[in-house]
């Protein structure tokens, strides 16, 4: 199962946390205290993390997180089966797949349309059309 580290800024609603997946073997307790030793002195902290290029290829990298500048931090943990589950409940995923799902069913049928536009209220991740743009 691997470990996220997932940070909260002031500036951010709850659902636009900023999320990363750990390096395995990192010591979840000793990244903790190191925030939290680190947000009164604004020092930074190096968090080894992996970031996904695409299914078979993980690059290992840190990133440096300075602790005073969000207001929340929490770690957690997933399995597999767990982000699979997650990202099939997500409503921004299942939008964006309904939308390609209607432009491949819209050009099968009409070949020389355009894009097809969907608006996703990223409150509540319903999905609508789009309106007219109005500029």
């Amino acid at each position: 199962m691997a470990w996220f580290m997932a940070l909260q800024s002031p500036a951010h609603s709850p659902h636009q946390s900023m999320v990363y997946e750990l390096q395995d073997g990192v010591d979840v307790d000793k990244i903790a205290q190191e925030l939290v030793s680190s947000a009164t002195l604004d020092r930074v902290v190096p968090v080894p993390a992996v970031l996904t290029q695409n299914k078979r290829r993980h690059q290992k990298v840190t990133i440096y997180v300075r602790p005073a500048a969000w207001g929340l931090w929490s770690f957690y943990e997933l399995s597999e089966e767990d982000r699979r589950e997650m990202l099939k409940n997500n409503p921004v995923v299942n939008a964006l797949a309904q939308a390609a799902q209607q432009r491949a069913q819209g050009q099968a049928k009409q070949p020389t349309g355009g894009p097809m536009t969907v608006q996703v209220n990223p409150l509540t991740g319903q999905v609508g059309p789009a309106g007219p743009s109005r500029g």
